[in-house]
């Protein structure tokens, strides 16, 4: 601070220094008032450089880890979602076997075996579609699209600290996903399929007897796997065909073009007078019909086995019909290991669960300790702030005092000019 000499006044020094020292109180005022105003200790770089530079890079790990939390919450839920899917298989399984159970005693009759192998194949479908409809954004979790691919979380702050899961396998009733054999509980027809249950060689043809079409009429639906009748009026040209039911009592509506387009009906006129006629149903069913017939009615026995129609035999999809009591028991035990497989498959997802759970808690912590840094540097402490502002704003006050004072003192030289 300079020297005041007050018997020069045009530099009127003493004001010069109370006019400086009231700046700085100002200055420091501002500082404390913006920190309390925003709440922040560093609000500018000029504050503290190297603050502003560590507190940053704490604010973007703070931040990575928070996504990460997320990361993995989403994952606990598509594992839960993928959990939901096998355990729902396993409360089918577990159904099934009870059904063969069933069967397995001969309170059972053939009729009543039938009807529990027909809810066995509905079961077994049920089982595909819960595994075709387990997924997580368009991901299959249960078909073994992750059985040796890993499913990948972002677990963590850095580009590498990610989570894999993998060994999803394939829990579908029938078929091969991803290299992938599935629990095989039935056979799926891939294709469907036609023939002839009853000597028709009078009215089918021989060779080419019954087949079946892809395309099937606009105005029709596929035919479900079954046994039907096919009844031919033999009229020369104006021969009629119809579809029945097995027992002849139901009549289906069939195309009204022999090549199976147009509009339908019940009964086909067909021209029977000449050679071998093919006669398309619309339904899938293609019926190919003798020629030259003898007037009269002609009724022929023929099954249809529709593409995607489930059977189960005693190994599930191999060893044979599902007939007898120890057909059954052959097929329970064939469920109990199945329902061991299913289990393992649980615990698997349940193993990655728990390890999520402990990454979760490890991450939560991680964040907490790097915001809790952030926050010491970055953000003011308030009360320490205020204090130092109400001693400022004290200081400011006293200074404007003293610069008034140090303005005036210059002015008792004026009594030596009297």
């Amino acid at each position: 601070m300079a020297e005041i000499d007050i018997t020069r006044i045009a530099g009127n020094i003493g004001a010069m220094n109370a006019l400086n020292s009231l700046q700085g109180i100002n200055k420091q005022l501002a500082i404390y008032q913006t920190r309390l105003a925003t709440g922040k200790r560093i609000n500018s770089a000029a504050d503290d450089p190297a603050g502003l530079s560590i507190a940053s890079k704490l604010q973007f790990r703070s931040e990575g880890l928070k996504v990460a939390l997320g990361n993995i919450g989403d994952a606990k839920n598509l594992l839960a979602v993928a959990e939901a899917g096998v355990s729902r298989i396993n409360d089918i399984l577990v159904q099934m076997r009870n059904k063969a159970a069933q069967a397995a005693s001969d309170t059972m009759g053939s009729a009543e075996r039938q009807i529990i192998k027909t809810q066995l194949a509905a079961y077994a479908a049920q089982i595909d579609d819960i595994a075709a409809q387990t997924e997580w954004n368009g991901n299959k979790l249960i078909d073994a699209s992750y059985y040796s691919t890993a499913l990948t979380f972002q677990t963590g702050y850095g580009q590498n600290d990610f989570t894999s899961v993998s060994g999803l396998d394939n829990l579908a009733a029938t078929g091969i996903n991803n290299g992938r054999d599935s629990l095989k509980l039935a056979l799926k027809t891939g294709t469907s399929s036609a023939s002839v249950s009853a000597d028709a060689s009078d009215i089918i043809d021989n060779t080419n007897g019954v087949s079946t079409s892809g395309t099937i009429n606009s105005n029709l639906s596929e035919l479900q796997s079954g046994t039907y009748t096919v009844q031919v009026q033999a009229n020369g040209a104006s021969s009629v065909v119809r579809l029945f039911d097995a027992s002849g009592s139901t009549q289906y509506l069939i195309a009204q073009n022999a090549n199976g387009t147009g509009a339908v009906g019940y009964g086909l006129t067909v021209d029977l007078s000449g050679g071998d006629v093919a006669v398309n149903f619309g339904n899938g069913l293609v019926v190919n019909l003798n020629g030259g017939l003898a007037n009269g009615t002609y009724t022929a026995t023929v099954n249809y086995t529709k593409a995607g129609t489930y059977d189960v035999q005693k190994n599930g999809d191999t060893g044979g019909a599902l007939v007898s009591a120890q057909d059954f028991r052959d097929y329970m035990t064939y469920l109990d290991g199945k329902l061991d497989y299913v289990a393992q498959q649980m615990s698997t997802l349940g193993a990655f669960i728990g390890r999520l759970n402990f990454k979760e808690d490890q991450v939560a912590a991680a964040q907490i300790n790097v915001e809790a840094a952030y926050n010491r540097i970055m953000n003011a402490n308030m009360a320490e702030e205020q204090v130092n502002a109400s001693k400022y704003l004290i200081l400011q006050q006293t200074a404007t005092a003293m610069l008034a004072q140090a303005n005036t003192a210059p002015q008792f030289l004026l009594s030596l000019f009297r």
